[in-house]
């Protein structure tokens, strides 16, 4: 046993920083810098210590963030001398659930799952197809990110559904809402869709085939102002006509694009 110094034993969640090893307890974060030899507890600023889980983005950043019961995510980026709560969009801040793939954060709260692209700065919730939106744990394996739900069972979503929403410089803010043609077009098995928000608004993108049916949810969800892209594979579908729909607010638009084997 390890634990000179943690006067906290309830522990949430683990995580390794450098040679740092950090412990999230229901009493806040502890910092081990020997092996667990011994602790000590680092949660200044950290209004609320009950900490369920922790992640480390990777380097050079090596910034530390933390889930709390109810007040959300903070993030500390000198090994939790000090923690700042980064929580704009964050609707759930019940966080059980962290996990990084690249520069994208992912939080799984009661509920759903959120996505950061800018460290904590903004979230947005990507709960597409997700019907059970408790997440507890979270897995990045491949192109995919899991995640287990409460009495839900386990739920798989591609990553490039998404994290493909396009950057902008400050100032570029979209003028108008637009749907961009599908590039490739023809295309086999797959294509993007890229689409403009000139504000936050909750989006609906859906594929058709030529008789209307609906084939697949790219979007359902509130995006902030910005140009974004999502991927469509269609490896499981027959040559043919299909259609895509974008709506948001008073903006609907629909465009054809061709799946030729």
């Amino acid at each position: 046993m390890v634990n000179t110094g943690l006067t906290n034993t309830y522990v949430d969640a683990l995580a390794v920083l450098g040679t740092n090893l950090f412990a999230g307890t229901d009493g806040g974060v502890f910092l081990s810098t020997n092996n667990g030899t011994s602790w000590t507890a680092v949660n200044s600023g950290l209004t609320n210590t009950s900490v369920l889980s922790l992640a480390v983005s990777p380097a050079p950043a090596g910034n530390l963030f933390a889930g709390t019961n109810g007040d959300g995510v903070f993030l500390s980026t000198n090994n939790g001398t000090s923690w700042t709560a980064v929580n704009t969009g964050l609707t759930n801040t019940y966080v059980l659930a962290l996990a990084v793939s690249g520069t994208n954060l992912f939080a799984g709260t009661g509920g759903g799952v959120f996505l950061s692209t800018n460290n904590g700065t903004s979230w947005t919730a990507v709960n597409t197809g997700l019907t059970n939106t408790y997440v507890e744990v979270f897995a990045v394996s491949g192109t995919n990110l899991f995640a287990g739900t409460y009495h839900g069972g386990v739920w798989r979503r591609p990553l490039s559904e998404m994290i493909t929403s396009v950057r902008l410089l400050p100032g570029e803010l979209p003028a108008a809402f637009m749907l961009e043609q599908n590039y490739p077009n023809p295309f086999n098995p797959a294509t993007t869709i890229s689409f403009s928000l000139p504000f936050k608004s909750f989006v609906s993108l859906k594929v058709f085939d030529a008789l209307g049916k609906e084939m697949s949810i790219l979007v359902a969800d509130e995006l902030p102002a910005g140009t974004y892209a999502r991927q469509w594979n269609a490896a499981a579908l027959p040559s043919g006509v299909y259609f895509y729909r974008l709506q948001a607010e008073s903006f609907t638009e629909t465009k054809k694009l061709i799946l030729l084997r």
